[in-house]
């Protein structure tokens, strides 16, 4: 991989988890990427903690030196950047795609490329803990995929997929996922310091048994039904819990929220597409 030069469009922080992910893979250099960034804060701290090269805007000479292509802007500043990448960029590279909604088909219409990857990763593929579903088209080379597999290896668990109407439910699943995480890690933690338990023992509590019970279930061939079951006996505190929750329909409430994100992605596309088309 040692000729890849690659140029990530969006300093972000999906950008800079994809960014950490691509110095993990063993064969990728820093002197190997280009970030565009619009923001000098974040230009300089992406210089100093990573040693890339940073620039404020898309130039075609970057483009045109470029032989993949990462995209991790917001889908309503994709055609902008696409524009340019329509224009400069060779039409044997690779598109690699990280915004939520935008389909391949609207990816190979605006940039004019055929070899595109359409990927959902999550965040806590900054740390090498992440997980990325990705999709590419039949054009896209196998040393193109074995690069797009390779960067999200080293960003935590990958599996490419064939069906891309999943990218919807694996959005709003797992790509919004960490964020329902880290609200009822909030919760919980909020309730504890409600309860007089000091700011510091609340983190360290909360945050030790949700790393416990994700061990136990990873651990385990038993359903996370089972484990609930096991640990809210009958007549018992959990149960008292469970009471409140179930009476709120929690299960119901998740289950309108991951549709409603799914919807979104699903409306994006669709508003994108049609905004090409015109």
């Amino acid at each position: 991989m040692t000729h890849y030069h690659i140029t990530i469009i969006g300093g972000g922080n999906m950008g800079t988890a994809v960014l950490q992910a691509l110095l993990r893979v063993s064969s990728i250099s820093f002197r190997q990427i280009t970030v565009i960034e619009r923001s000098i804060q974040k230009q300089r701290t992406l210089k100093s903690k990573f040693l890339v090269h940073t620039i404020s805007d898309l130039s075609p000479s970057v483009l045109a030196s470029s032989t993949v292509v990462l995209v991790a802007v917001k889908p309503q500043d994709f055609f902008a950047v696409a524009n340019q990448i329509n224009k400069h960029f060779s039409k044997n590279g690779l598109i690699i795609s990280i915004m939520a909604g935008v389909s391949v088909a609207t990816l190979r219409s605006a940039t004019g490329c055929s070899r595109v990857v359409r990927a959902m990763p999550n965040l806590p593929m900054i740390i090498g803990k992440g997980f990325s579903a990705w999709h590419a088209t039949r054009t896209t080379t196998k040393k193109q995929k074995f690069f797009a597999q390779s960067l999200f290896s080293a960003g935590g668990e990958q599996i490419e997929i064939h069906n891309e109407n999943m990218f919807d439910a694996i959005t709003a699943v797992s790509g919004s996922g960490p964020a329902y995480l880290f609200s009822f890690a909030a919760d919980l933690i909020s309730a504890a310091k409600y309860l007089k338990i000091s700011a510091d023992v609340a983190k360290k509590l909360v945050l030790q048994t949700l790393k416990g019970s994700i061990a136990l279930l990873e651990d385990s061939t038993d359903s996370p039904e089972i484990w609930r079951e096991r640990v809210a006996s009958k007549g018992g505190t959990t149960e008292a819990a469970f009471h409140i929750l179930h009476k709120a329909h929690l299960d119901k409430l998740w289950l309108h929220a991951i549709r409603a994100a799914a919807r979104r992605s699903r409306s994006i596309s669709t508003f994108l597409d049609g905004s090409f088309r015109k």
